[in-house]
């Protein structure tokens, strides 16, 4: 039990801390179209040269992972993270793959190599393990990496036309894209559509462990609560460093955002929806916690960051019906139900899910 406890806080972790040729795929995995070299721009700017569509891949990010799962390139997957295993959009077949590391780390060289990968995908995560030590220990094996980035709500389309690109997946790429995009424009129409006097100052918090960790201003939420119209009240920065969560105790917290008109508190991997619930219960019976306006007025919503079907707010095609859930959370008189919005995304994208 101990060991899961600590796969799951390396789950959280990793998701806090976060910024060629066409091909087919036969039931073995095997492109149809003569494999071809082609050099990319990963979303951190290296050039990797890549023999395209890749076949046997190691990919270290969930979300990444859940990306694969929408291009239907499961097949071409040799190589997962621990934490796979827990990620409710992905399916039996890509759980299934063969474990070589956990937390965007590979943990086996020994298994990475006896699987023969043609390429790895990570993230650009400095902060949470040697980057570095993962490009030369892979660059020594001749195996080419791409990285990825979990920065800002834009960078997910992108990075599916990149994955779609490597996997020989350009089509289904393309349709998310559009999808994503479309998704993006209908919330902005509405967002324009509210008065200026309506606009509501927004706090979200994430209960970890018995801590309070404010979502900082720079954080992939707190850009999809500015784009359904809404101010977001959290920008911190501490000595030039802007994490993208800020632990901070109660009475700070209230004191610092008496002002909020809305409190979204969302789950995580090591917080599940009842014990949120809870504390929402806590707040809302609190005289302290009622000198927030939000809290005062009763406007507490939870919403879901954890690794579950309906879970729709980490970084990953989720956010295509997160964006959805914030603008609903924030503005319900505005914003439509966002159950019809998952409906669609999963029968489109995700139907083993519908």
């Amino acid at each position: 039990m101990r060991l899961k406890g600590f796969l799951l806080v390396g789950i959280l972790l990793v998701s806090v801390f976060a910024a060629g040729c066409i091909g087919t795929s036969s039931a073995s995995g095997k492109a149809t179209s003569t494999p071809k070299e082609v050099t990319v721009k990963d979303l951190v700017g290296r050039s990797v040269t890549v023999e395209v569509p890749v076949q046997r891949a190691v990919i270290l990010s969930t979300s990444a992972l859940e990306i694969i799962q929408l291009l239907n390139a499961t097949n071409q997957v040799v190589g997962i993270p621990a934490e796979a295993k827990a990620d409710a959009f992905l399916s039996s077949s890509l759980k299934n793959k063969t474990v070589v590391g956990r937390m965007l780390r590979v943990t086996n060289w020994e298994k990475v190599l006896a699987i023969k990968p043609d390429l790895i995908i990570d993230l650009y995560l400095k902060k949470f393990y040697n980057v570095n030590e993962l490009l030369n220990k892979s660059a020594s094996y001749g195996i080419p990496v791409v990285m990825l980035r979990e920065d800002k709500l834009e960078e997910i389309p992108k990075t599916v036309e990149l994955l779609g690109k490597l996997f020989g997946k350009e089509k289904k790429a393309d349709e998310f894209a559009k999808y994503f995009n479309e998704q993006v424009s209908e919330v902005k129409a509405i967002a324009a559509k509210i008065p200026s006097k309506d606009r509501k100052k927004v706090i979200m918090i994430q209960p970890i462990m018995g801590k309070y960790y404010l979502v900082n201003g720079n954080d992939v939420l707190a850009q999809a609560v500015r784009l359904v119209g809404a101010d977001y009240m959290v920008n911190l920065t501490f000595n030039g460093y802007t994490p993208v969560r800020v632990p901070m105790d109660e009475e700070k917290i209230i004191a610092s955002y008496k002002d909020a008109d809305v409190l979204i508190l969302i789950t995580s991997a090591v917080t599940p929806y009842n014990q949120v619930k809870e504390l929402k219960e806590t707040m809302l019976s609190n005289q302290a916690w009622k000198e927030i306006k939000a809290v005062r007025e009763g406007h507490i919503v939870i919403l879901r960051a954890d690794m579950g079907k309906d879970s729709y707010l980490r970084w990953s095609p989720r956010l295509a019906v997160g964006i959805w859930q914030i603008g609903k959370a924030i503005y319900p008189s505005y914003y439509p139900n966002w159950e019809n919005k998952a409906k669609q995304f999963l029968k489109e994208f995700y139907p083993f899910l519908s």
